[in-house]
């Protein structure tokens, strides 16, 4: 939660590179609806059925601290036409992207043209 309340804090960095932030969990509704009071600049996707996750293939099945399926921590760029232009997926589940690597990402691969 602390990556999201990070790129939550810098909101206004991506609004003026006209960039949406999309966070996806396999966390129940009622804790998806929660992250996102927590979050409200961004857009949090339920996805408990993990039709995203395993469509993407980022599903750590029962890696959790209790067993449970996690998705791992994956940043996909998007362009506006839907053509991924990044991806970054770390070897280890812990790892995260800062909000200021994101927005170099988003410099570095989404500049406008």
């Amino acid at each position: 939660m602390t990556e999201l309340g990070q790129l939550e804090a810098h909101h206004d960095e991506f609004a003026k590179r006209h960039t949406r932030v999309v966070a996806v969990s396999v966390d129940g509704l009622d804790d998806s609806k929660k992250t996102k009071q927590d979050v409200p600049h961004l857009v949090v996707v339920a996805d408990t059925d993990h039709k995203l996750v395993d469509a993407v293939q980022v599903l750590h099945a029962k890696a959790g601290e209790h067993g449970e399926d996690v998705a791992a921590p994956t940043t996909i760029l998007v362009d506006q036409h839907g053509v991924v232009r990044a991806l970054f997926r770390p070897t280890n589940v812990g790892s995260r992207l800062s909000a200021r690597e994101v927005l170099a990402m988003v410099d570095k691969e989404l500049a406008v043209q």
